[in-house]
Order: structure tokens, then C-alpha cells, then sequence
């Protein structure tokens, strides 16, 4: 009796100590790669230059375009705090610091903050965290202004490893969306369409093929509640298989590509939508000096329009990155965002007939000397253009030239 338990012990030992290291390999990589350790303490102090230059079209305006010299500096730090192999904590900070020298109502502080929590017990993970943002910068190319907004998130789940290579995750998560009062656009107040509550839950099942590669499914399902607008409050799911490959990959990044049915709440008010969505981030290295990315992105975005409340986001993008020497980068890149809007009520047809669509271009060309192991000073050029089929005043086009830096303590 004492042998058989012995023995059961011994073979019980091994498989927790691989289901630990399973989960516990973040406390790894953050003692392998933190640059500042202080006692238990171990952080990555930063400090970024992300633009020194012209903004050519600061208001993305049509014609009578005006013209501003700009500089954004973003002071950023990562703190963790691993407890043995048995949990780490994480608390992010940084803040965008936004100066114009001409237009001061586009001068802005922008702090944003996130913490995480990690408990590893053998196969099991328990983990929860809050992220809070407060900005005034555009949430995307559809809203010309820079309006004050909050997205304040809290999320909380478990992750259990069946095997050493297969492992599932389950999570719950709130977002909630705030604009000011005064914040306006195009005669609409955008806390009127865009204020929102998302609850929702996430599992993701990954399997590991190899040290460097993972297979993976996620299924999403959430509802959006409005605050000032339930006529748009709506219900989702979103089911997408994917791939993931980890940094030392031949191909890396990762690629999720699947289908997503949107239920509005009030179908009568609002149109139902299903179809592709995708998530897809992928670069190569060719003989370690030429990098080659792919990114793709495709979902249901909120739209601020009154009768056209969303639009689906199909945004593709090229790049390519080639080392110069032991110091130098230079990068050339192509991004397409196309949005496609849909009607509210069946009642009010598309102006003219026709189907609203923006499509806007950024091309980018820059070139970057290497500081260390996460700094570098680069210059660059991106020209910026936005057509719309039926709303003319938001066509725009902007050349933008400056310089960043980034330095890493």
C-alpha cells in the first residue's frame, strides 16, 4: 500500500509540475526580458516620441485645409510582480501627452491604465483585470473631431489545461463607452448614439502543434446596450478558428477568421447583419533582413449616424520592412480601410439610392536607426486620402512629415 502510493505521488508530481509551466511560462519570459529589476519588482520603463512634425490637415478638412506643428511624447511603464511560479501580477500606465502649436482645442492629455492578476494552481489559471482609457484622439476614420471619451473595462475568468498541449479559457467581460456631453459631429451629440454598455463571455480552446505553433477556436457572445439610443441595442455571437505562431516562427503572428450574426434587440429599428469577420496579423522574415506583414481586419463597427448606425470595417493592409546595415530600418507600407454602412429603417432608404461606402488610404514610407534593443529615432512620410460615395464634405486628403523616438530604460 505505501509502494502504490508512493508511486502515485511520483507520477502525480511530474504531470502538475507540466501543467504549471504551462501557464506559469509569463513569469518566465518577464524575468528573462524586464529591463529594470527592484527587488521583487520587475518593470520596462519607457518613454516615446510617437510624432515631431507637420499635421497638413489637422481638422480632416476638404479644401481649405489647415496646417499645424505637432508633437506627441508618451511616457509608458510596465510593472510586474511574480509570486514564486504561482501568480504574477501586471499594472500598465502611459499617457499620451498631445501639443499643437496653433490650435490649442487639439491640445490633449490622454492617460490610459490597465492591471492584470494571474493565479496558477496545476492546471487550473484564474486571472482577472481592468483597463481604463480616457482620450481625445479619433476612435477611427469615420469621426473627424478629437472628442473626449472613457472606455473603462473589467474582466475576469479561468483558463484549465487538460493535457500539457490543449487548454481551455473561459472569460467574462463589461465595457463601458462614454463621450462628453459636448462632444459634436456633424450636428449629431455623440454620447446620444455612441454611449454603451458590452457585457459578454469568451471561450477559446487552443491546442499546440508544435514549441511555435497553436491551433485554436474562439466563440464570442455579448450585447450592447445604449444608454440615450435602445433602438440599437443588439445581441452577437462570433465564431472563428484561428492559428497563432510565436515570435521565433518562420511566419509570425497570428490569423482568426470566421462568422459573426448580429440580432438586433428592435428588428424593426434596426437591420440584422451576418457574415465574414477576421483577424489576421502575419509577418516573414527572408533571410533575416527583408520582413514582409499582412494584416486583416473585418467586423461590425458602431457607427455615430443617426440612420446608419454601423458599418462593417474591411481593412487591409501591406508592409515592408528592410534592415539597412546593423542600425537601420526602412519601411514602406499600404492600408485600406473600406467601411460599408447599413440602414437603420427599412423606411429611410440610402441617399440617392445609393449605399453609402468611405474608403481611405494611407500610404507610409519611413526610415529608423536602432537604439539598443527597444529604442530607435526614425523620419517618415504618410499621405492620408478619404472618399465617400454619398457624403462629399468627407472627402479629405493630408500629408503628414515628422520624426519619432523611442527609448527604452
Amino acid at each position: 500500500m505505501r509502494t502504490a502510493f508512493a508511486l502515485a505521488i511520483a507520477l502525480a508530481v511530474p504531470a502538475a509540475a507540466r501543467a504549471q509551466s504551462l501557464w506559469s511560462s509569463a513569469i518566465d519570459d518577464v524575468r528573462e526580458n524586464a529591463n529594470v529589476r527592484l527587488g521583487p519588482f520587475y518593470a520596462d520603463p519607457a518613454l516615446q516620441l510617437k510624432q515631431l512634425g507637420i499635421d497638413g490637415n489637422v481638422f480632416n478638412t476638404e479644401g481649405d485645409a489647415k496646417s499645424d506643428f505637432t508633437f506627441t511624447i508618451m511616457p509608458k511603464a510596465d510593472v510586474w510582480l511574480p509570486v514564486a511560479r504561482r501568480a504574477l501580477f501586471q499594472v500598465t500606465g502611459a499617457a499620451d501627452l498631445v501639443y499643437y502649436a496653433q490650435y490649442e482645442t487639439e491640445r490633449s492629455v490622454d492617460p490610459q491604465f490597465a492591471l492584470r492578476g494571474e493565479v496558477y494552481l496545476h492546471r487550473l489559471k484564474l486571472f482577472g483585470g481592468n483597463s481604463y482609457l480616457n482620450t481625445r484622439q479619433r476612435p477611427n476614420n469615420e469621426i473627424d473631431i478629437r472628442s473626449r471619451h472613457v472606455e473603462d473595462g473589467l474582466t475576469a475568468g479561468a483558463g484549465l489545461a487538460l493535457t500539457p498541449k490543449f487548454s481551455v479559457e473561459f472569460a467574462a467581460s463589461r465595457l463601458k463607452t462614454r463621450y462628453d456631453a459636448d462632444a459634436m459631429f456633424d450636428g449629431t451629440q455623440l454620447q446620444e448614439t455612441l454611449n454603451r454598455d458590452t457585457e459578454g463571455i469568451n471561450v477559446t480552446a487552443r491546442q499546440k502543434v508544435t514549441p511555435l505553433t497553436s491551433v485554436g477556436v474562439r466563440y464570442d457572445k455579448f450585447r450592447d446596450a445604449f444608454v440615450y439610443s435602445p433602438t440599437r441595442d443588439s445581441r452577437s455571437y462570433r465564431v472563428m478558428p484561428g492559428v497563432e505562431f510565436k515570435p521565433r516562427a518562420l511566419v509570425n503572428g497570428s490569423a482568426y477568421v470566421g462568422y459573426r450574426k448580429f440580432t438586433p434587440t428592435v428588428p424593426e429599428s434596426l437591420a440584422p447583419f451576418s457574415g465574414l469577420v477576421a483577424e489576421l496579423g502575419l509577418s516573414y522574415t527572408l533571410l533575416g533582413s527583408t520582413t514582409f506583414g499582412v494584416t486583416y481586419d473585418r467586423d461590425l463597427t458602431y457607427s455615430y449616424e443617426e440612420f446608419q448606425p454601423f458599418f462593417v470595417d474591411n481593412s487591409v493592409g501591406v508592409s515592408v520592412r528592410r534592415a539597412i546595415g546593423r542600425k537601420f530600418d526602412a519601411l514602406v507600407s499600404v492600408d485600406r480601410h473600406t467601411y460599408e454602412y447599413s440602414d437603420a429603417i427599412e423606411d429611410v432608404p440610402a441617399p440617392d439610392g445609393m449605399q453609402r461606402v468611405d474608403v481611405t488610404l494611407t500610404y507610409t514610407g519611413s526610415i529608423r536607426y536602432r537604439l539598443g534593443r527597444d529604442g530607435g529615432i526614425g523620419f517618415g512620410v504618410s499621405y492620408w486620402q478619404r472618399d465617400s460615395t454619398t457624403e462629399q464634405f468627407h472627402d479629405y486628403d493630408s500629408l503628414r512629415i515628422g520624426s519619432s523616438m523611442s527609448f527604452g530604460f
